[in-house]
């Protein structure tokens, strides 16, 4: 094991299952490709995975998961885990997603890794919020339970209709109906509030019997 090696294995992983060739070159204090010709060959003894141009994973690591990958890939750009994914996570749909969704403020092509596939679903800034750190690291940041649902109810009836056919929904008890309908009267067009607070309406049933009543 050289040095470049030992820094990697001993020192960053250890730290993050998830850094940059960036990271490394600081640490090492190494040229950025003499860093990627180590990084290549670690990956090439299946000890790292590539995830993208310049970001490596130890996906052996206890607390990787694809969803750590997320702050990397949006830099300094806020954004969140939610809609289905975010659903899944909070163990109010069964159903486990065949992409990782992430609402941000920008347009942003899909990219596919080793690790999973990533969906980026752009929303106005002033629907960007009612997300916190997950899990006891806080290696990316989650939509709320009532953020997820609404930026499902949002985008299903907006062009496209994506997320209109919803698995079946199991409501947390803490789940509160208030997030949704004060998420819904920030939409700026009227036309659009109403079609998504009617969306929300259709889904009465399966809300918590004790928060039936809508405002």
């Amino acid at each position: 094991m050289n040095r470049i090696d030992g820094i990697v294995l001993r020192s960053i992983v250890p730290r993050s299952p998830v850094f940059t060739t960036g990271e490394v070159v600081a640490r090492a204090k190494v040229r950025g490709d003499v860093a990627t010709r180590a990084l290549n060959n670690l990956a090439n003894h299946g000890l790292l995975t590539r995830v993208v141009r310049g970001l490596w994973a130890d996906t052996r690591h206890k607390d990787f998961s694809p969803y750590s990958v997320v702050p990397h890939l949006l830099g300094e750009k806020e954004g969140y885990v939610s809609l289905l994914s975010a659903l899944n996570l909070h163990g109010m749909i069964e159903q486990i997603p065949g992409s990782i969704h992430i609402v941000i403020a920008i347009q942003r092509r899909p990219i596919v890794t080793p690790v999973a596939r990533y969906e980026f679903h752009q929303l106005s800034h002033d629907l960007i919020g009612g997300h916190n750190p997950y899990g006891r690291l806080g290696l990316f940041e989650l939509a709320t339970p009532e953020k997820a649902l609404f930026d499902v109810l949002y985008y299903s009836v907006r062009r496209g209709r994506r997320f209109s056919r919803l698995p079946e929904l199991e409501f947390p008890k803490e789940f509160r109906n208030r997030d949704i309908d004060t998420w819904i009267k920030r939409i700026r067009y009227p036309s659009l509030r109403e079609a998504v607070r009617d969306r929300w309406r259709s889904l009465g049933k399966g809300a918590p019997r004790r928060e039936l009543v809508m405002s």
